[in-house]
């Protein structure tokens, strides 16, 4: 009988060595990358929400202003017009020569609202054609208050009427009535208390309907125009 002889390993045996791995460090800029759109979609809904939460408080405030105030707009008319001259100096080119004088009321008729009228004019207007503008005094209007103004219109001066128009103009020259649109214009500011808004523009329109002097008893047929506010 023969003994096989085996070698002895110190120790136990695990099995063959296993080999180094890479290290692998996580992915740090992904996560930096969701945390940035994180933050930013945050920023973009506070400035939202702030947004919409300014604008709500601006519409109360709006809203609490108009139930103490209730403002309502200026009431504007002519109380008399005097035409005392009105004629065609020539044709080609038609040059209107004119004198008219308008006594203009402006009322506010608020509780607790004064008006500056920083400015103000008036033109004058003939079959759609502005033949003249003057400018008018400023003033500062109280509560519950009437201003009155004369608007002097006189002078010489070119009007663009065509043949049509200049043909009109003949006729109204025979019956001595002529219909004149004055347009009164401004830049007026509330106050409310001892607040002042901006600017804002006054437009009101006051069709005329004026006898020339002298024609038939001049002036006898005027009665007083409420003036139609387009713009306040």
């Amino acid at each position: 009988m023969y003994q096989t002889q085996q070698n002895q390993l110190p120790g136990g045996y695990y099995g063959p060595p296993i080999p180094p791995q890479a290290y692998s460090q996580p992915n740090n800029y992904y996560y930096e990358n969701q945390e940035r759109r994180t933050c930013l979609g945050c920023l973009v809904s506070t400035i939202l929400k702030a947004f919409i939460a300014f604008w709500v408080v601006v519409g109360i405030l709006i809203l609490i202003l108009w139930l103490v105030y209730r403002p309502h707009e200026v009431k504007v008319g002519v109380e008399s017009a005097t035409l005392t001259s009105f004629n065609l100096t020539s044709t080609n080119p038609p040059n209107l020569s004119f004198n008219l004088s308008a006594s203009v009321s402006i009322r506010n008729p608020n509780d607790r609202i004064g008006i500056y009228y920083d400015w103000l004019e008036a033109d004058s207007y003939y079959r759609g054609e502005r033949f003249d503008w003057l400018a008018l005094p400023t003033f500062y209007q109280g509560h519950k208050n009437t201003t009155t103004l004369v608007a002097a219109i006189e002078g010489q001066s070119y009007i663009g009427l065509g043949t049509k128009e200049v043909a009109d103009f003949g006729n109204d020259n025979k019956t001595g009535w002529f219909d004149v649109d004055v347009w009164l214009y401004g830049r007026v500011r509330y106050k409310f208390g001892s607040t002042v808004t901006r600017r804002y523009t006054l437009k009101a329109k006051c069709p005329l309907s004026v006898q020339l002097v002298g024609a038939g008893g001049g002036n006898s047929g005027f009665g007083r125009t409420k003036c139609d506010i387009v713009s306040f």
